[in-house]
């Protein structure tokens, strides 16, 4: 995207008050739309901005299927991911102003069947909707499917509800269970009744299936090597990201959020259940919604299968801004776009960071504690070459991460950097095997030989995973996502089982089992079973 720092300095114009708020002024809006027209690529882009009255704006940008160059239009739809969250929200605060939900109670008040195993007291509907619950975020084979209560048996919960926030959107599918159970109906038809048909969102539908095929744009994601490539199909129900919508519809809800739960039609939830979605928590989140700046902006992103999106309500200057994509979407647009509109002081732009870092930055000498080497030489821009026993191997590198993760072209060989303050890197790790550069401290640990038969690459089968990788750096056991990514320490709770190292109470865990010559066959990922797989 074209940064377009030009914008940033254009003063803020003075404009008249309208009835309910600020409106936006003319040149404003009209920068917003270069900005947007101005987007660089094909990937398909939607921004609406709306005041306290009607929407002002909507620009678009790109194609809702590059294949077929069909372009975004005003009306495209777009799947809003986590955004979703705060209508399962707002449905459920419903309820709960009309005595049938209670946000205290326990959750097995409503689903008997969700027994996790826990030292503390009761996982409640509060903790769920702030995400304090200490449930696993994901687990995508029971995404959609009423089995995740019985599956949720398996967790154990490491703090009490409503001691440390752990994002969860396993949180958010139960939460549409138990209005489920409430309502006696599915949950989409309950959104559609008590939210969309209240707000009139005609464009916006609650699940995705195949009755939307062709409907809403085609999705993209990057594969390892930067193409852009059509996401696949997919059937989604859950309460926590179903939602399909376009931008004049979600102006339509940005305008409930900035009338504090008011509308045309009369209040979607009374004005103290608004206060309770809109109060910030642990990590400054409401019920389903980001609370920034004391309770003056509502803000929340959202992303599945390709699909990305933001909405962010200014409740204090009386305006709010929507963007749909279908790809790869960047904080640079939304930050500039609310400068533009904002009459808050403009932060001085942050210092540049290198996504991808030329292969120069990867190149050296380095030793393991057994005193086997690895070396690497650059060429070009973003080749790097593995001198290995006598032979020059090109790696092939995957993903656009700093810290960088390169592949042989053959055989099972990957190859993880980790980059210091500096950029210089500090080690490099592949499977069991750390090394340093020559004279570097190394750890007074020497597990790597240990965790070999753990070492490895684990999928499950299906579009969303997930795939893991596990590794040693430096003689602590680490675990990252196989297309790149920060990786995760790890701490061994048992005969093989671990939990994230840092932080210590986080819900996620790791089991291994089913030895093959070897090497554990199977790990399980707080429920989830992944199988070894023989890639690098």
């Amino acid at each position: 995207m074209k940064r377009l720092l030009s914008a940033l300095l254009l003063a803020w114009a003075p404009c008249a008050a309208m009835a309910g708020g600020p409106s936006i002024p003319a040149d404003a809006l009209a920068q917003v739309r270069a900005q947007v027209e101005a987007v660089d690529g094909e990937l398909g882009l939607a921004v609406a901005v709306t005041d306290r009255e009607r929407t002002l704006l909507v620009a678009t940008h790109g194609f809702a299927d590059i294949a077929s160059r069909r372009p975004v239009t005003p009306g495209t739809r777009f799947a809003i991911g986590s955004i979703s969250k705060s209508f399962t929200a707002l449905a459920l605060l419903q309820m709960a102003d009309e005595g049938r939900f209670d946000p205290e109670a326990p959750v097995a008040k409503y689903l008997r069947d969700f027994r996790p195993r826990s030292a503390f007291p009761p996982i409640t509907g509060r903790s769920l909707l702030s995400h304090t619950s200490g449930l696993p975020n994901y687990l995508a084979p029971y995404a959609s499917m009423r089995f995740l209560i019985a599956a949720l048996g398996d967790a154990e919960t490491r703090y009490a509800p409503g001691e440390h926030f752990w994002y969860s959107n396993t949180g958010y599918q139960l939460l549409g269970y138990v209005a489920e159970a409430i309502e006696g109906r599915p949950f989409p038809l309950i959104l559609q009744r008590r939210v969309l048909d209240r707000l009139g969102m005609p464009a916006t539908a609650p699940q995705i299936d195949d009755r939307l095929r062709g409907r809403i744009a085609a999705s993209y994601v990057r594969s390892p090597d930067g193409r852009l490539v059509e996401a696949p199909w997919f059937d989604y129900l859950s309460a926590d990201g179903a939602v399909v919508s376009n931008a004049e519809d979600m102006a339509v809800y940005a305008r409930m959020l900035l009338a504090r739960g008011d509308t045309p039609r009369g209040r979607l939830v009374s004005g103290a259940a608004f206060e309770r979605f809109a109060t910030a928590g642990l990590d400054d989140y409401g019920f389903g919604i980001d609370v920034k700046q004391g309770g003056r902006v509502l803000a929340h992103s959202g992303s599945i299968a390709g699909f990305q999106a933001w909405l962010m309500a200014n409740l204090d200057e009386g305006f709010a801004v929507v963007i749909l994509g279908n790809g790869p979407l960047g904080a640079t647009l939304r930050d500039h776009i609310v400068a533009r509109l904002s009459r808050a002081p403009v932060p001085p732009p942050a210092a540049a960071v290198t996504a991808w870092p030329d292969a120069t930055r990867f190149a050296g000498r380095f030793q393991a504690g057994d005193g086997r080497e690895l070396e690497f030489r650059a060429y070009g821009v973003d080749g790097l070459l593995l001198a290995d026993a006598g032979a020059v191997v090109p790696l092939a590198r995957l993903g656009k991460e700093a810290w960088g993760l390169f592949l042989s072209p053959h055989g099972p060989r990957a190859f993880i950097f980790f980059r210091d303050a500096t950029g210089a890197v500090s080690d490099v790790s592949e499977g069991a095997q750390s090394y340093r550069p020559p004279g570097a401290p190394r750890s007074a640990a020497a597990l790597g030989a240990d965790y070999q038969p753990l070492v490895g690459r684990y999928a499950a089968h299906g579009e969303e995973g997930p795939d893991l990788r596990v590794f040693t750096r430096n003689g602590e056991l680490m675990m990252g996502y196989a297309d790149g990514g920060p990786a995760t320490p790890l701490a061994q709770s048992g005969p093989g089982r671990f939990r994230f190292a840092d932080p210590a109470w986080a819900p996620e865990w790791l089991a291994f089992d089913t030895p093959i010559d070897g090497q554990a066959q199977r790990m399980v990922f707080s429920g989830v079973p992944l199988y070894r797989i023989d890639l690098p």
